[in-house]
């Protein structure tokens, strides 16, 4: 081999060991986790306002659409409401007009030196204080629809419905600490949990690819974070939680289940 030959591999083998070394390593080597299955999204439903239960649409176990009516109230006194508050804000519409057109009047009488400085500040008094009572009338009525659009809980997400708590007839005291009333956890996606030790990552995780498996099935996911604080084992080292997110398409799971995390 010839002397430019040689130079010419080893700056070939520099050039390539460099750019090796220059990738991004987050594992030291390929791992297989234990864990268990979590819900990636789990909330408890309360009901804003005070009622009767009129309608239960839901069982345990249910899948719901983003949207769907789960609970509703008898919502009677609510509609009552709703229709006062309209009322009321259609009167001091009607205050306010009048209020207006008299300003204007006082206003062209001032103009012609015909009415009073004292008289021209009434006619704007009475135009500002029914201004103030329509936008009060006015946050009434968005109230009054809020306290009605409350009445009927719905799904925020897709959802399996894990726990519920109500019954028709059942009575509904918002006003006390609100009463959980169904728990819901998002559907057709979880979170494989298991814990890593130290030694085993080096650099940023989240976001690399992770393979779960669970009850002799594999899904695709990706490292959506890295606990930032040591967890307590029983054996030897120092752990951080690894959580993996990842799609369980229309299979259902169950939280607790074990599973095995590869990472490569």
């Amino acid at each position: 081999m010839t002397d430019q030959s040689l130079f010419h591999r080893v700056t070939t083998l520099f050039i390539v060991g460099s750019a090796i070394s220059l990738l991004p390593i987050s594992v030291a080597h390929a791992l297989d986790i234990p864990g268990s299955l979590h819900w990636s999204k789990r909330v408890e439903l309360a009901m804003p306002v005070s009622g009767v239960i009129k309608t239960v649409l839901v069982n345990i176990s249910d899948q719901v659409k983003q949207g769907d009516s789960l609970i509703k109230l008898d919502d009677r006194n609510y509609v009552a409401a709703l229709s006062k508050a309209k009322a009321r804000m259609n009167d001091l519409n009607e205050k306010r007009k009048e209020a207006k057109r008299q300003l204007d009047r006082a206003q062209e009488l001032y103009d012609r030196t015909v009415l009073s400085d004292h008289d021209l500040q009434t006619a704007k008094n009475i135009r500002l204080a029914a201004d103030s009572d329509y936008e009060v009338a006015r946050a009434g009525q968005v109230n009054a629809e809020l306290n009605l659009e409350y009445t009927n809980i719905r799904a925020p997400f897709d959802a399996l419905v894990l726990q519920r708590n109500a019954e028709v007839g059942q009575t509904v005291m918002s006003q006390l600490k609100p009463e959980t009333l169904i728990i819901l956890a998002a559907a057709g996606e979880m979170i494989a949990r298991g814990y890593i030790e130290q030694h085993d990552f080096d650099g940023q995780l989240r976001g690399r690819p992770a393979t779960v498996t669970v009850a002799g099935k594999s899904y695709d996911g990706k490292v959506k974070h890295v606990g930032l604080e040591q967890v307590k084992l029983d054996k030897q080292g120092i752990y951080y939680a690894l959580d993996i997110v990842f799609n369980t398409g229309s299979r259902i799971l169950r939280s607790g289940q074990q599973v095995t995390i590869k990472l490569p």
